[in-house]
C-alpha cells in the first residue's frame, strides 16, 4: 500500500513539475525561433527559401515577430538547359527593357529556347534598392530568342545570359545581351508557359520573315494575293540575297537577273516588273519563260532594267511575273522613280484593251534582299 501511494505521489509531482515547466516556457514575452522552408513553384525558375521565424509569446499566444532569409537557391532538380519558354505580354515594351518605343502598347510573344553550353551557375541571396528580397543568379549560357509583335517575327540567336534575379512572385528577370554589347533585362512573368522544342521549332521565322526583319522596303501585303500562283527562280539570288553583279553600284555590273518561271496555261504574255517599295527598276514585257542574265538594258518601256542601288541600310527588291490573258490596256509605270505601286501596276494589268477584267491568269513573286555597303 505504501508502495502504491507512493507511486501516485511521484505521478502527480511530475504533472505539477511539467506543468510549471511548461508555464513558465509559455511566460509573457518569451520568444522562440523555427527554422521554415518555403518552396516558390511558380515562374521559370522553382524557387527553395529557408527562413529563420522569431515569435513572441502574447497574451498567452505565440505571435510572429520578424523573419530572417537565411538561404535562398532554386530547386535541386531544376535544370535550364535544352528547356523552351513562352512569354505573352500585352505591351511588347514591358517584355523587354531595350525595345525600341514604337513596340509600345504592341502585343508580343517570345519564345525562349536555352541551349547546352551552361559554364556557371550559383545562386544567393540579396535584395533591391528598396529592400525587396531577391535570389542573385550568375550564370553563363546563351540562348535563341523568336519574337513575334506587329505582326513581324524577330529572331536572335545565340543570345549571352550572365545571370538574373528572382523573386518571392515567381517572376524574374533574365540580363542578357542579343549581340549589341550592351546587357538588357528580360522580364519573365509568374504566368510563363514552359514548351517543348517543337513550339519552338515551328515558330522559327521563315525566309520571308527574315527579309521583312532585315528590310525597310518590303512589301508585306498585295492586293492580288487570292489569284492562282506559280514559281519563278533566279540563279543570282541566294537564299534572299541578290548578288553584287545585278546592281548598279561599284560592286556591281548593272546587269539584269536571270529568270525562270513556270508556263501559265492560255497566256498571251508575260510581265515581269522589279520594284523596290514603291521604286520601279525592271519592266519586261514577252512571250518568253526565261530571261538570261544581262539580257535587258536600259531601253524602253517593256524592255528596261536598272539594278539596285539602295542610298542605305536593307531593301527588298522584288520580282512579280504575271501572266495575261490578253494584251493589256493603259500600264501605270514610272521606270528608275519612285509613286509606284505593285497594286496599282496589277489593277492597270488586270484590264486587256478593251476594259474587260481579269486579264491577270495568275502570277509569281521572289523577294530578295540588297545592303548598301558605304
Amino acid at each position: 500500500m505504501r508502495k502504491f501511494i507512493l507511486l501516485i505521489t511521484s505521478i502527480i509531482m511530475a504533472v505539477l513539475f511539467t506543468g510549471c515547466a511548461n508555464e513558465k516556457t509559455q511566460a509573457e514575452g518569451d520568444v522562440k525561433t523555427e527554422t521554415v522552408t518555403e518552396n516558390i513553384e511558380t515562374g521559370m525558375i522553382p524557387q527553395v527559401i529557408e527562413k529563420s521565424v522569431t515569435y513572441v509569446m502574447k497574451d498567452g499566444n505565440w505571435k510572429e515577430e520578424g523573419t530572417e532569409i537565411t538561404g535562398w537557391e532554386w530547386a535541386d532538380d531544376f535544370v535550364i538547359q535544352d528547356t523552351v519558354w513562352i512569354l505573352e505580354y500585352d505591351d511588347a515594351t514591358k517584355l523587354y527593357s531595350d525595345l525600341d518605343v514604337s513596340f509600345k502598347g504592341k502585343p508580343a510573344v517570345a519564345y525562349i529556347h536555352f541551349k547546352s553550353d551552361q559554364r556557371e551557375a550559383t545562386a544567393s541571396t540579396g535584395e533591391t534598392d528598396d529592400k525587396t528580397p531577391k535570389m542573385d543568379i550568375s550564370i553563363s549560357i546563351s540562348c535563341d530568342i523568336i519574337l513575334e509583335c506587329k505582326d513581324e517575327k524577330f529572331c536572335f540567336e545565340g543570345v549571352k545570359v550572365s545571370g538574373g534575379e528572382c523573386f518571392m512572385d515567381g517572376t524574374c528577370n533574365i540580363f542578357m545581351d542579343p549581340g549589341t554589347g550592351q546587357t538588357g533585362i528580360l522580364h519573365v512573368p509568374a504566368d510563363v508557359k514552359k514548351g517543348q522544342w517543337a513550339d519552338f521549332r515551328n515558330e522559327l521565322p521563315t525566309k520571308e520573315d527574315v527579309l521583312i526583319t532585315e528590310s525597310s522596303t518590303f512589301i508585306k501585303k498585295i492586293s492580288f494575293d487570292s489569284i492562282p500562283s506559280f514559281n519563278v527562280t533566279s540563279s543570282n539570288n541566294n537564299e534572299g540575297i541578290w548578288d553584287d553583279k545585278i546592281t548598279n553600284t561599284k560592286y556591281g555590273e548593272d546587269l539584269s537577273p536571270e529568270l525562270t518561271w513556270d508556263a501559265v496555261d492560255g497566256a498571251y504574255r508575260y510581265v515581269v516588273i522589279m520594284i523596290d517599295g514603291a521604286w520601279l527598276h525592271m519592266d519586261v514585257f514577252t512571250t518568253e519563260t526565261h530571261l538570261d542574265e544581262g539580257a535587258v538594258g536600259r531601253g524602253q518601256r517593256g524592255e528596261q532594267y536598272v539594278g539596285p542601288y539602295p542610298p542605305s541600310g536593307t531593301h527588298t527588291y522584288s520580282i512579280f511575273v504575271f501572266a495575261l490573258k490578253d494584251e493589256p490596256g493603259k500600264v501605270k509605270l514610272s521606270f528608275d522613280a519612285g509613286g509606284n505601286s505593285i497594286d496599282q501596276i496589277y489593277g492597270s494589268l488586270d484590264k486587256d484593251k478593251d476594259g474587260n477584267e481579269g486579264n491577270v491568269l495568275a502570277f509569281a513573286r521572289l523577294d530578295g534582299n540588297y545592303t548598301h555597303k558605304d
